[in-house]
């Protein structure tokens, strides 16, 4: 269970613990996800690699570079990662024992953003133009969203994830809204709030309930699915600065931050 819910997100009260370093010098670190609950895994833009870290002390337990590309969004199927990069593709990457092989690429038809497990199929979101669809670990294109209104529904579907009931959730970056969709893609609900701007990052934190970074107002936003009701959780007044994404811990209480500025570590976040 997760510990929010409608009643006590607004009592949850955060300590700011010392960043993690994880890189040796300042690095645009595009997406944190959580592979264990002693270890992230971290998309390194910068070093075109994909990082595999100890969550308490930052250090690299294994690494493995996608270069020429670099590497965007991040979700973990199984002993598997799937990882949308530049040059229209998702890299698909073997995390068996904690060490880090490139596997399988996907070949798609856009420049990829963001991607989220369906199963045992990836999610994948695009920009130009705005859509998604839903692929099985061959590359078959099992689902497309199609819509003919699709620009009223999307215009930059940067980040998504799925819950653990198999619905997904897609942040507009440009829209400022969250949209739910069911496993067929199909758009059930669409959320709004002036404290959600520019979102990017989107978690499901179970029981219907999402942390998502806000880009423009500086903040982690917890949205309240059934009733709607979206609070925010921290701010500038935390160290919260152009969050992008970040990972969420029930096991430790915690809840790691990347910036979208160059930086050496990952914010990190404690409750009480």
């Amino acid at each position: 269970m997760s510990v929010f819910s409608p009643l006590d997100v607004s009592r949850v009260k955060f300590r700011r613990l010392p960043a993690l370093t994880v890189c040796t010098e300042p690095c645009t670190i595009y997406y944190v996800a959580m592979m264990s609950p002693d270890s992230l895994l971290i998309s390194n833009w910068t070093k075109e690699s994909i990082q595999h870290v100890d969550s308490r002390t930052g250090s690299t337990l294994s690494e493995v570079s996608t270069s020429p590309r670099g590497p965007k969004g991040i979700c973990l199927i199984g002993e598997r990662a799937a990882v949308t990069m530049s040059g229209m593709k998702v890299q698909l990457v073997h995390v068996r024992g904690g060490r880090l092989t490139l596997g399988t690429v996907l070949g798609v038809k856009a420049q990829p953003w963001g991607v989220a497990t369906s199963g045992d199929n990836v999610v994948v979101s695009y920009n130009s133009p705005p859509w998604l669809e839903v692929m099985s670990p061959d590359g078959s294109v099992l689902h497309q969203f199609q819509d003919p209104a699709a620009a009223q529904t999307f215009q930059s579907p940067q980040f998504l994830t799925t819950s653990s009931d198999g619905f997904h959730y897609v942040a507009d970056f440009k829209l400022d809204t969250i949209t739910k969709l069911d496993s067929s893609l199909k758009v059930l609900q669409t959320f709004s709030d002036p404290q959600l701007k520019g979102p990017c990052g989107i978690t499901s934190v179970g029981d219907g309930q999402l942390l998502v970074c806000s880009w423009y107002n500086n903040s982690i936003v917890h949205v309240n699915v059934n009733s709607g009701k979206m609070t925010t959780i921290l701010g500038g007044d935390d160290g919260i600065a152009r969050p992008r994404s970040m990972a969420y811990c029930p096991q430790q209480r915690k809840i790691f931050v990347c910036t979208g500025n160059e930086t050496d570590s990952i914010q990190v976040y404690q409750w009480d």
